[in-house]
């Protein structure tokens, strides 16, 4: 390079003998000879004649471009090596040394250029494969020979580009229609040029759709509102330990952006992503705030733990519930082994990798964005009313010819004054304020690029006392220390406040506080005349509602988290980079419950107060070093490598107590002002830790064929011994065959790309931190002597070689893109065989202990994923259209000889109702087969056995007819049979976004397919029968029961006596739960810029939205989003309902505002 001139002939680079140097003395003479004598040369040849055909395809020549902070010098080398073109001129003149970002996959050469050169006004001039970059010609004036007197004026156009939210754009480029004169926006999105009339503005920029204004004369302050690209903001993904063009993956990686996870109103960003991704199961725990959401990647892998692992900014972790949905980037899902292999011993379930917003270079720019609305709930369940309760209980008794109970009375008065009642529901439940606010500033240099956040969240939730507070404070900090090295770190503090226990718990506390409410009687009023609280006579062993939702005010949790990252970029050489990233999350965690002393009635009291209180703490830490090797060859391929090492380590503790006899003044509420001597003491603690090595290769031969190899060891302290290490590899490859030549002139063809991957990954969160050591009680007893005396005892056996879970994944896929990436359609099929899945392996009787866990079981995924998004403009009106399917078959291959799993108790009377066995899904109903009633004695007696015996002797008309499954003439245990299972047929998810001026609209919908549902309530709600002496309220439905009067019913009768087992757990309970849920509908206003610069206002929107909207369900509980409540991860309990917390509907304004 010479000072002030150099002479650059781009290509594919030239011998070092072919290069010319000038000494001093000349440079004054070349700088102004040689390069016009250059470009005379050029224009002189006689092949100019086919200039206008040569430069159309040259400039058509598509080239990919991926570079950040490059210098224009360089870019020019990449794009002269696709292009096969030479690039002629003075470094001086275009700035070469200047840095800047282009993002470009298969985009025509010329488009490329306009992006880099148009703010310079760099004017090109082709022949044949030589491209001359220069300043434009002068205007020739009215004076000079060919005068231009009769081009049109030019005007000044002036305005500002904003996105859809109204912030301004800063480096869009505003080009002059079919000419090099351009301009970019400044920091504000504000932008000036003189175009001529009846000429056409282009504005462009990357991750946005182009979009053209006419000129029909000078304007001023004019709002230009580009539309996000999702296709260009996705061209490239993150990945373990780095980032890749989405051309170039092999393995299947789905992609949610921030716009899109802001869309519904949670604090739970894990709950955004439900019905965006194809593949990918997100359940609600609960309705109640702050409870949480469940979320499976390609089904349920294991009867186990199947939580997939977080990565945030490159840091592991277990849990996302730290960050709110408004301090996320981007999020990408890796589904296959081709992506997650890479994190070996934690990858089976899926990796879910979360990218923080951070700073962005200018002046500081402030957000802020909220939202304010009211949930409620969105349907009550009809029930009887307590005539008609009346009804049927005094029914009951009569049809078995007994007396009515000693509330009998209470019965023929409601019945005699047909009344109404008390409704328990609308006595629990609430519209609950729901509000969000969030504040950032973020700014800097390219040298030191800030970002500060806060936030708050609170909802009310829509049973009484029941809600969740949230508080979010968040720094980030990117420096440049050297041209060769860059560094950052990042914190994060989360304060969350939970009140209320809306979750019942399953087994001996099968309910809600919601499911009380529903089994009362509606005969009684929970308050008495002086406002005290009655007992129920009736609904014995059931609690007053309105005390116990008064007394959810005592069920607090508060936790804090303190998340923090950091990192240090080096460049060592060209190509050759290291990072290393360290992560520290601290996690604490305070429940507690008070229930005071209280008496109504012998039916309804508790004799002493308890205070149920633990304090945990949590310390998890992950470094990575790692280095990338980046390579490319002159023939247009490119090699990369990733080599690493990690290391994790987690510790923490916990004590609980359960202190008796505590005072109810809240000052007093601690476990030192107990006055028992019976309290209960309880601790405990784990440390465990985790060694890593990894790499990963890539080769690209000429953007067609892609091979991905990837291998992970991992060392862990949850086992002993040789166990301890796996090795988890994977290969991936990829044919990109819309880049072959026979396809180039297909231009309806973007992008067709088949790929396939196999390899395998880890479950080490399958297994408890000491599985593989015995376990002993203390909660024995030994009598001396006829004393009794504290003991310890080994109640499982340990198993020395227990060991992780491991996945063996197989893909295959294809990504297609047409007509200009209007339409995108991905298809991925996949098997996912699990195998040494930890169950428990039967010992015999005389070992005298509970099973053992070993790796002896095996389970199968098969599916299907399908996505296809559309997006286009008629006029001013742009849409996009988006839909995802997803089929899934889960198989269980092996339990290793034990027996099948029985879960799902819903309640003592019932007993379990799941079942896990060989050859069917995870947690498939089991129970008898209800075949309707029997409408008279005549269907009673013909339905014999063999022999001439009754099936079902304890029969009468009214009463359920079960199938004798087994065929042996009666109906007993043995007559069980599979009744369905959670586990749908497919789920599918859609979305509609509109945008026309400054208006746009947005609805998600999601949709579950032929999965059913125990329903818990139901148990009460539609019995035949009383239980155990208790007459729960009933569904209105049981209203039309079987009567002698309606013979053909298909309801069971009502009986004191249930001699025939109406009630047995059979299909009866098992529901459909298929159901289509408008998750949010949401229309907004960007206002526009001509008002908002009265206010120094850079952009504002404002929006009214709902969520879920509607839901179509066949299902008679209130939502058929099941969760297992208490057993969250229970995948053995799948799909029963214990008494869920409903989702609620919400309606709220918000806006958002920059300035």
């Amino acid at each position: 390079m010479l000072n002030g001139f150099s002479f650059s002939l781009f290509s594919p680079p030239l011998p070092m003998k072919n290069q010319v140097q000038f000494s001093p003395p000349l440079r004054p003479l070349l700088r102004g000879l040689l390069l016009p004598a250059v470009v005379a040369c050029l224009q002189t040849n006689p092949a100019l004649a086919h200039v206008h055909a040569t430069t159309q395809t040259v400039l058509e020549r598509t080239v990919t471009v991926q570079v950040e902070g490059q210098s224009i010098k360089a870019i020019l080398g990449q794009l002269a090596k696709q292009a096969n073109i030479r690039f002629v001129y003075s470094q001086q003149l275009v700035g070469a040394d200047r840095k800047v970002t282009v993002r470009a996959q298969n985009q025509p050469l010329a488009s490329v250029l306009d992006e880099i050169f148009a703010p310079s006004k760099i004017e090109y001039e082709i022949n044949h494969d030589r491209i001359v970059l220069r300043l434009p010609a002068k205007t020739t004036s009215a004076n000079d020979s060919g005068s231009s007197s009769l081009a049109p004026e030019a005007v000044p156009v002036t305005g500002k580009v904003v996105d859809a939210k109204g912030a301004g754009l800063p480096g869009v480029t505003v080009l002059v229609k079919g000419t090099t004169t351009g301009t970019s926006t400044g920091p504000d999105g504000s932008f000036s040029i003189q175009a001529p009339e009846n000429s056409v503005l282009v504005f462009s920029f990357v991750g946005y759709t182009r979009q053209e204004l006419p000129v029909t004369g000078a304007a001023s302050n004019l709002t230009v509102t580009l539309a996000e690209n999702t296709q260009d903001l996705n061209d490239v993904v993150v990945i373990g330990y780095g980032t890749a063009r989405k051309s170039d993956l092999t393995g299947a990686v789905a992609s949610v952006s921030s716009a899109q996870l802001t869309q519904v109103a949670t604090s739970d960003p894990v709950q955004a992503l439900q019905g965006r991704v194809s593949g990918v199961e997100v359940t609600s725990n609960s309705g109640q705030p702050g409870s949480g959401t469940r979320i499976r990647v390609r089904g349920v892998g294991t009867i186990n733990n199947s939580d997939p692992l977080y990565v945030v900014d490159g840091v592991q972790t277990s849990d996302i519930g730290f960050l709110l949905p408004a301090d996320i980037e981007s999020t990408e899902i890796l589904k296959d082994a081709s992506a997650t292999a890479i994190y070996g011993s934690r990858g089976a379930n899926g990796v879910v990798l979360i990218t923080t917003k951070h700073g962005k270079a200018g002046a500081t720019q402030f957000n802020l964005t909220g939202y304010t609305g009211f949930q409620q709930i969105r349907r009550e369940l009809p029930l009887t009313t307590a005539a008609q309760y009346a009804t049927l209980v005094t029914e009951a008794y009569t049809n078995d010819g007994k007396q009515l109970p000693d509330y009998g009375p209470q019965l023929q008065n409601a019945i005699a004054t047909n009344a109404e009642g008390t409704d328990y529901q609308k006595l629990l439940t609430q519209k609950g304020l729901i509000t969000n606010y969030s504040l950032s500033a973020s700014g800097g240099t390219e040298q030191n690029r800030y970002l500060v956040s806060g936030s708050y969240f609170q909802q009310n939730g829509i049973i009484k006392n029941s809600g969740f507070r949230k508080f979010v404070i968040r720094v980030n900090d990117d420096v440049v220390l050297t041209k060769h090295i860059k560094a950052g770190v990042a914190a994060i503090f989360t304060n969350n406040n939970q009140t209320g226990s809306g979750d019942g718990q399953g087994g001996s506390q099968p309910y809600t506080v919601l499911q009380y409410a529903l089994q009362i009687n509606p005969i009684l009023n929970p308050f008495g005349p002086n406002g005290t609280y009655t007992e129920d006579v009736i609904t014995r062993n059931t609690l007053n509602v309105a005390r116990l939702v008064d007394e959810q005010k005592y069920n607090k949790i508060q936790n804090n988290n303190l998340f923090s990252s950091s990192y240090l970029d080096v460049s060592l050489f060209k190509g050759l980079s290291f990072r290393s990233t360290f992560g520290i999350n601290y996690f604490n965690n305070h429940p507690k419950t008070y229930q005071p002393q209280y008496y109504i009635g012998p039916f309804d009291q508790r004799a002493q107060s308890a205070l149920i209180e633990t304090r945990s703490e949590n310390v998890s830490w992950v470094w990575s070093n790692y280095f990338n090797y980046n390579k490319t060859f002159g023939d247009n391929s490119n090699l990369s490598f990733t080599l690493g090492q990690e290391a994790q380590r987690g510790y923490g503790n916990g004590i609980s107590i359960t202190a008796y006899n505590v005072p109810l003044d809240a000052s007093l509420q601690y476990a030192s002002a107990s006055r028992s001597t019976g309290n209960v003491v309880r601790s405990s603690q784990y440390d465990g830790g985790l060694l890593s090595y990894f790499g990963r290769a890539n080769y690209n031969f000429r953007d067609r064929y892609l091979l991905t190899g990837t291998l992970r060891f991992d060392q862990t302290s949850k086992f002993l011994g040789p166990v301890r290490t796996g090795t988890f590899p994977s290969v991936g490859a990829a044919w990109n065959i819309s880049n072959e030549n026979f396809l180039k002139d297909v231009s309806y063809v973007s992008v067709l790309k088949l790929r396939a991957s196999y390899g395998q990954v880890g479950n080490q969160n399958a297994a408890p931190n000491y599985g593989y050591a015995s376990v002993a009680n203390n909660n024995q007893i030994y009598v001396f002597n006829g004393t009794p005396a504290p003991g310890l005892a080994i109640t499982q056996i340990n198993n020395p070689d227990l060991k992780w879970e491991t996945a063996v994944t197989t893909d295959v896929g294809v990504d297609a893109e047409f007509f200009n990436n209007k339409l995108t359609f991905t298809a991925d099929y996949f098997e996912r065989r699990t195998q040494d899945m930890i169950a428990l392996l039967p010992v015999p009787d005389y070992v005298g202990q509970a099973p053992a866990s070993a790796n002896v079981g095996a389970l199968r995924n098969r599916g299907l994923e399908l996505a296809l998004n559309y997006r286009n403009a008629v006029g001013k009106l742009q849409y996009n259209v988006g839909v995802n399917f997803t089929k899934i078959n889960n198989v269980v291959t092996s339990l290793g000889g034990g027996n099948a799993i029985a879960a799902g108790n819903v309640l003592p009377q019932i007993g379990n109702t799941t079942l896990t066995d060989v050859g069917r899904e995870i947690a498939f109903y089991y129970g008898l087969q209800a075949q309707g009633v029997f409408h008279n004695q005549a269907e009673i007696d013909s339905y014999k056995n063999a022999a001439g015996a009754l099936v079902q002797p304890g029969a009468k008309p009214g009463d359920v007819r079960y199938q004798d499954t087994n065929g042996d003439g009666q109906i007993t245990a043995s007559d069980n049979t599979y009744l369905g299972s959670g586990t749908p047929s497919f789920t599918y998810g859609a979305s509609l976004n509109l945008n026309y001026g400054g208006f746009d609209f947005r609805m998600l919908l999601y949709g579950v397919q032929g999965a059913e549902a125990i329903n818990g309530g139901a148990f009460n709600l539609s019995k035949s029968a009383d239980f155990v002496g208790v007459w729960s309220n009933f569904y209105a439905n049981r209203l039309d029961r079987w009567t002698p009067s309606n013979p053909n019913s298909n309801q069971p009768r009502v009986t004191a006596t249930d001699t025939n087992g109406n009630d047995k757990f059979s299909s009866r309970y098992v529901e459909n739960a298929s159901y289509l849920r408008a998750r949010n509908m949401e229309i907004g206003y960007t206002l526009p810029q001509a008002l908002l610069g009265k206010v120094q206002v850079k952009g504002a929107r404002v929006f009214a939205s709902v969520d879920n909207v509607f839901t179509i369900t066949k299902y008679t509980g209130y939502d058929p989003e099941i969760s297992t409540v208490a057993n969250y991860n229970n995948p053995l309990s799948y799909g029963v309902d214990y008494g869920n917390y409903p989702q609620a509907r919400t309606y709220r304004l918000g806006f958002n505002v920059q300035f």
